[in-house]
């Protein structure tokens, strides 16, 4: 009899980095299952987002500049925000709609500028890999760390790795949100696990957020893009902190099978001045009161 081989757990990003913020709240969402996803129209838009680049981006390397430069990008984007609105029944005013629609507009206005196209993606130096290229890789403790990368190209002259997420935001990043773990560590991490299924040195992987703002400040004296780039440190050294407090997620929470931990402890964070519980369902309905328990 052939033997049976037990399907490994899976764990997201996300995961990581609900437990890295609040142990406890990881624990109510995970092990209990009381996690209620909302979806938003900021999360519908950053889909729709996400397709118009993506066909764009995949007419460009896989056809041609003429033929990439033909596609209606606003109506890809326009087609699949309504969807989403309606699919999702997210609530909306026409107001908000039509700001959301005017906003997609001149993010992919501005992207589809030739010059914006030749300076991020000029097609004579880069080569695609892959859109959503799924990772599904063995951390430890028999689990998987699950992942799709938004854009992986490849530069014809070195071979050298170019890992890309896509963020839709407000106003841009700013020092704060640049210096969150919780943001940075993703790419970092991606670049690690990247590395070990193809046998790619660290040091010919890059990463970078590349991040779409759907307003500019007003009243500013300074030229402003709707695209900003940011490029987190990931050199070994941030590599080796980020597989370390992954490997301390894994450790804390799933046994060496893969199973999770039900009486294991998983302390209450609140942070600095309860910003953890912001928008923490789990305060608001009086399951949790927001103290931090000492970790013994």
């Amino acid at each position: 009899m052939s033997e049976i081989v037990k399907k490994k757990k899976t764990v997201s990003f996300s995961q990581f980095t609900k437990w890295w913020t609040c142990p406890y709240r990881w624990y109510r969402d995970v092990i209990l299952k009381e996690s209620v996803f909302e979806d938003s129209v900021h999360m519908s838009f950053g889909t729709a987002i996400h397709e118009a680049l993506q066909l764009y981006l995949k007419t460009l390397y896989g056809v041609g500049d003429k033929e990439a430069e033909a596609v209606d990008m606003i109506k890809c984007f326009t087609e699949a925000f309504k969807r989403e609105i309606e699919k999702k029944k997210i609530p909306n005013t026409p107001e908000e709609f039509s700001g959301f629609v005017e906003d997609g507009k001149n993010i992919l206005s501005e992207f589809k500028d030739p010059s914006n196209r030749l300076l991020h993606f000029p097609r004579d130096r880069w080569e695609l890999l892959g859109i959503e290229q799924e990772l599904n890789e063995s951390i430890v403790n028999n689990v998987n760390l699950t992942a799709k990368l938004d854009l992986v190209l490849k530069e014809k002259q070195t071979g050298d790795i170019r890992i890309i997420d896509i963020k839709t935001s407000g106003n841009g990043w700013n020092n704060y949100n640049k210096e969150d773990f919780t943001k940075t560590s993703q790419l970092v991490l991606y670049k690690a696990v990247y590395s070990k299924k193809y046998n790619v040195p660290l040091n010919k992987i890059h990463v970078e957020f590349f991040i779409l703002k759907r307003k500019l400040y007003e009243n500013t004296r300074y030229e402003q893009s709707r695209i900003q780039l940011f490029k987190p440190p990931s050199y070994q050294k941030e590599v080796l902190q980020v597989i370390q407090e992954f490997s301390k997620f894994v450790n804390s929470c799933f046994t060496p099978e893969g199973v999770h931990k039900t009486n294991a402890k998983y302390p209450k964070n609140p942070g600095k001045s309860k910003k953890n519980c912001t928008y923490c369902n789990y305060l608001k309905n009086g399951k949790c009161d927001g103290r931090a328990e000492p970790i013994e």
